[in-house]
């Protein structure tokens, strides 16, 4: 059975997780003020915990972002570091579509979009769909401006940090959720869609990881 291990650093949430056999075990911490202090000991922590060796891993999941450059250079960082010692492949994925996904699958929704606060009258934006049993990213994550977006999507579950911060934004929707993502920020939820994408064979080494952070969108 698949053994595997979820870090996701985009937000203040750490997500922390790991999956032995048929088994869960989850170590996350909501509000984390500094997720580099003991990130490893946190690992060996849930390792621990699943009776498990990091030397058992089959891969490593780790949630690109977008989301909080310092934050996610910590898990980036980590996951790098392991990979390249042990030589496990990893599972890359969007931390929007964790956040999307656990928060259809809790709302019962076919459809989502995630927008979320990037800062300085920025968005990070995510949309989704669960079609035939598969859940489908429409659109690549992108950050656009507040002065530049205007929803008119009428059947999508709409939620998000971005929605709070900014409730003048011109939303059209019939199913509006006032949370944030990192609410949603769930590791087995984030394992599950990992292990999807494993099992497809999208894994990569440590030297084509990389953070999705997404601004220099803003600037071109």
């Amino acid at each position: 059975m698949t053994k595997c291990i979820a870090i996701d650093t985009s937000t203040r949430r750490f997500c922390l997780g790991v999956k032995s056999s048929s088994d869960y075990f989850d170590m996350s911490v909501n509000k984390s003020t500094d997720h580099a202090k003991e990130i490893f000991k946190r690992i060996d922590d849930v390792l621990k915990l699943a009776n498990t060796s990091i030397e058992e891993l089959d891969f490593l999941a780790v949630g690109i972002g977008p989301g909080r450059f310092s934050g996610l250079r910590v898990s980036i960082s980590a996951v790098k570091s392991i990979s390249y010692v042990l030589n496990i492949p990893i599972v890359a994925i969007s931390s929007l579509e964790i956040i999307a996904r656990e928060m259809m699958q809790k709302n019962d929704k076919e459809k989502a979009i995630l927008i979320e606060d990037a800062g300085r009258g920025n968005l990070y934006i995510g949309s989704y769909v669960f079609r035939n049993q598969e859940f489908i990213k429409l659109s690549d994550d992108r950050v656009v401006n507040i002065d530049k977006i205007e929803i008119t999507e009428t059947d999508a579950l709409i939620a998000g940090s971005g929605i709070i911060r900014y409730p003048d934004i011109q939303i059209h929707s019939k199913s509006l959720l006032n949370q944030t993502g990192e609410e949603y920020l769930n590791s087995r939820t984030m394992i599950d869609h990992a292990l999807e994408q494993f099992n497809k064979g999208n894994t990569i080494d440590c030297m084509n990881l990389k953070p999705n952070y997404l601004f220099d969108e803003v600037a071109n």
